[in-house]
């Protein structure tokens, strides 16, 4: 585990989950994949927290990395789970998980992501929309972005400076910049997203598949996204 900022901490267990501790209780943003939760309970236990304090368990998609511990944890704790309106008949198991946009580039490595293990349906008890930033828990907001999947959303959580929660809407490199990741194509809607990030202020960016960027990370999405155009 990693302490991120004050009161946020990342849990990385082959992709990256994250811990908000607040006054109010405790907020998960993702949950990684199926059977590694207990790397998310331990962190609790680390920080002085327990599993049953958690609150509230936000999605930032339906992908089985970033949702596969969703059904286990809301179990264990009996937290309200969030998730875009559009992604959450996916966590429910209603609906098919929308492949990543990397499939369409190399089409070669679909047999690959049909062997990823499969997320036990997860209930959704708040839906979000996806027309706008909207107030979810106490100083934490919903930014859309969609691209990487048809509802992916980021968060932006008013805390340092603003902690923004990118899930795979981007990727960080290690010298600091921003740029789309493999996983993810040149799109109009994907691009949009990016552009949308850029327009928020933040001074930290976490995301699900690289490290943070812990300072000026705004000024890395302000590059990045004027290089689209």
């Amino acid at each position: 585990m990693e302490q991120i900022a004050p009161g946020v901490h990342q849990v990385s267990k082959g992709v990256n989950a994250f811990i908000i501790d607040g006054d109010a209780g405790v907020t998960l943003v993702d949950t990684g994949l199926p059977k590694r939760d207990g790397a998310i309970t331990a962190a609790l236990t680390s920080i002085g927290r327990s599993i049953e304090e958690v609150s509230t368990i936000v999605l930032t998609h339906s992908h089985v990395d970033h949702a596969g511990g969703a059904a286990a944890l809301k179990a264990a704790s009996g937290a309200t789970v969030a998730a875009s309106t559009i992604d959450a008949p996916a966590v429910q198991g209603e609906a098919k998980v929308p492949p990543p946009p990397v499939l369409d580039r190399v089409p070669f490595l679909k047999p690959l992501f049909n062997l990823l293990p499969s997320a036990k349906p997860c209930s959704v008890d708040e839906l979000l929309g996806v027309s706008g930033p909207m107030g979810l828990v106490p100083d934490l907001s919903v930014v859309p972005t969609p691209g990487h999947t048809p509802g992916h959303i980021s968060l932006l959580l008013d805390r340092a400076g603003g902690v923004l929660f990118v899930g795979d809407a981007a990727l960080a490199s290690k010298r600091g910049t921003v740029g789309r990741g493999w996983m993810n194509r040149a799109t109009e809607e994907f691009d949009a997203s990016v552009q949308r990030l850029a327009e928020q202020d933040f001074s930290i960016a976490c995301f699900g598949h690289s490290g943070p960027i812990r300072s000026n990370a705004a000024g890395a999405f302000r590059a990045f996204a004027a290089a689209l155009n």
